[in-house]
């Protein structure tokens, strides 16, 4: 049976991992001096928290040793190790390190491309067919990314240019008044600006209506997200009739670059 293993930027919690089946990986947070394993010992809540009272943390990937570790919890079988996007995140490097340095030789390292919920979509997937082998499972999971989709809504992209996950050129769009950015994640595992709009209402109407128009397969989940607030993923929720679908926080490490009072969507298109 195929072990999987994945990050903390997956927004899988450690109690969701054992039902799951899997095991995450926390990313490291820093504030000030102090580093935190994501989801172990800094809740969300109180990561927002003191990222509103105006504290600007910045993140890490895990070491080699957590890796060796969760590597060597996997007694030699076959493992899928389904990360945060290597444009992102040196996560994927530190990974296939570990696996090098300690000839983990069933280990397999899937450069997701992605983050977020999209991450989750594919890790779920691969827990469900987790009777496969690898390379069957990557071969479904490269048939999936290119049709998972992500759009959010930022109040700044003040954030990302701070954390280098977005060229300076392309976040000048955040500095404009009134404007709020929208951010889609590329093919290539990059964030990229998707839009634009006055005022925040305006921006999450616009990432509704970007789903409406999609098709979205019915075979997979609608995720949304939220940074701090609920109000805002809640209007796009109304907006496309799904006010019952899963809402989740966004983890720590991720946060860190969307900052305060975003709101996002991710869904799987049609073939």
């Amino acid at each position: 049976m195929l072990k999987i293993i994945t990050d903390s930027s997956s927004e899988i919690s450690q109690e969701e991992a054992k039902a799951l089946g899997v095991e995450v990986v926390p990313l490291t947070v820093v504030f000030g001096g102090n580093a935190y394993l994501d989801g172990v010992d800094l809740s969300r809540e109180e990561f927002y928290k003191r990222l509103l009272a105006g504290e600007f943390p910045h993140t890490s990937q895990p070491s080699e040793a957590q890796f060796s570790e969760a590597f060597a919890r996997t007694q030699g079988e076959e493992t899928l190790v389904i990360l945060i996007s290597s444009r992102l995140s040196g996560t994927a490097n530190v990974a296939r390190l570990s696996k090098e340095a300690g000839n983990f030789s069933r280990v397999r390292i899937y450069d997701s491309l992605c983050t977020t919920a999209m991450l989750r979509i594919l890790v779920e997937t691969a827990a469900k067919n987790r009777e496969k082998s690898a390379d069957e499972v990557i071969a479904i999971l490269d048939g999936l990314r290119p049709r998972i989709k992500l759009y959010a809504c930022l109040n700044t992209l003040e954030y990302l240019r701070k954390g280098g996950r977005m060229k300076k050129s392309a976040a000048a769009v955040g500095e404009l008044l009134g404007i709020k950015p929208i951010v889609t994640v590329s093919a290539e595992g990059t964030v990229e600006p998707a839009g634009r709009a006055h005022g925040q209402k305006k921006a999450l109407l616009s990432v509704a209506q970007t789903f409406l128009r999609a098709e979205a397969d019915p075979d997979y989940p609608v995720y949304f997200l939220r940074t701090d607030n609920e109000a805002p993923p809640r209007e796009i929720m109304r907006a496309v009739h799904r006010e019952n679908s899963p809402l989740f926080s966004i983890c720590c490490a991720v946060g860190t670059h969307i900052g305060p009072d975003a709101a996002g969507i991710v869904f799987v298109e049609k073939e």
